[in-house]
């Protein structure tokens, strides 16, 4: 059995007379007898075989072991205070930490929604929330060791709950002005093979989408939905973009459907997979309700 050289009572002991001074004062603010104290202090120099006071003087100081012990006795103390506040905190049911991996074509609203309300109920837990696309979504969610991901592609991790959320539609797009949106029948696919086609990283073809058989000379990658809305903005290419993030510019007419032989809408399906064990506490919970509930 691993012997600690040290007690909680003899650092409390060790803590208050630094701060105090004197015995006296130690005694009286841990409410203890004078003896306890002193019979404290001198167990721990007996324990650690280190003289921790210089005891020349009226007023007892530390010597430079003393000092050194002293930090340590400080750090024993707080670690003891962190663990009575986790064990008061999971009382409640607050859990220490939630991590969630979300798809980034899944809209982040609903997300923060829910970290503004445990905000609002000064959850005892810490939230931590990140974005992956598509492919990347299961390897951040198990690189991050997460609790729960929202993924529109099936993962490949065992012993997960899923629950399905509402789907998500997708539009082939461009700029108005741009080439494959001129002409009222619709580009064919032999247009496409000179046009910019903007991907996000991740992208795979378990997705399913019509152009995934096109041919384009050009094909840049981007790091996300956000960036290749901004290049499709500014009439560098085309390609798919869920429709929450381009609503406005889709009634505006700045933004328009490429019309072409295959289609130029897509549905995914996003579904939110929770770890089965361990158990979530309040704010997971509460994550998979409002997100499930809408």
């Amino acid at each position: 059995m691993l012997h600690m050289p040290i007690t909680l009572e003899q650092a409390r002991a060790f803590d208050a007379l630094a701060t105090g001074g004197t015995f006296e004062a130690a005694a009286q603010a841990l409410q203890k007898g004078h003896t306890a104290v002193v019979y404290a202090i001198k167990t721990l120099e007996a324990d650690l075989a280190l003289a921790l006071l210089d005891r020349r003087g009226y007023r007892t100081r530390l010597t430079p072991a003393g000092e050194q012990v002293l930090v340590l006795a400080r750090s024993l103390l707080a670690a003891e205070r962190d663990f009575e506040t986790a064990c008061a905190e999971l009382r409640t049911g607050w859990e220490p930490r939630v991590r969630l991996v979300f798809d980034g074509i899944f809209p982040a609203d609903p997300i923060l929604r829910v970290v503004h309300h445990l905000a609002k109920a000064k959850a005892k837990t810490r939230i931590d929330v990140s974005t992956a696309f598509l492919g990347g979504v299961e390897a951040a969610f198990l690189a991050s060791n997460a609790d729960m991901m929202i993924s529109v592609l099936p993962p490949t991790t065992a012993g997960l709950r899923m629950v399905a959320l509402a789907p998500i539609r997708a539009l082939l797009v461009a700029h108005k002005s741009h080439p494959l949106c001129h002409g009222g029948r619709g580009a064919s696919a032999a247009t496409f093979t000179d046009e910019v086609l903007l991907t996000v990283r991740g992208s795979d073809p378990r997705l399913g989408l019509s152009t995934s058989q096109l041919t384009s000379t050009f094909s840049v990658e981007l790091s996300d939905f956000a960036a290749k809305k901004t290049a499709i903005m500014s009439k560098l290419g085309f390609g798919w973009l869920p429709e929450h993030l381009i609503s406005k510019e889709l009634a505006a007419g700045v933004l328009r459907e490429v019309r072409w032989a295959g289609t130029s809408a897509h549905e995914f399906s996003p579904r939110l997979y929770v770890r089965s064990a361990p158990k979530l506490g309040r704010a997971g919970q509460l994550f998979v309700d409002r997100l499930v509930g809408g």
